[in-house]
């Protein structure tokens, strides 16, 4: 679980810089859970695996 702190006297500039870098963050594990997700359904259904349902 994540633990939630403050810092003072930071400015806006850093504040922003560290709201970039939790968004890329956010892709990039996005990215793992849906490659892992693919191979997990590859390794279940096999040939079927071209089968793939849209994503909404």
């Amino acid at each position: 679980m994540m633990r939630r702190f403050s810092v003072r006297n930071l400015d806006q500039e850093a504040i922003d810089m560290l709201a970039d870098i939790k968004a890329e963050e956010r892709r990039e594990l996005g990215a793992i859970l849906e490659d892992c997700i693919h191979a997990y359904w590859a390794e279940l259904f096999g040939d079927e695996a071209d089968d793939l349902p849209e994503a909404a």
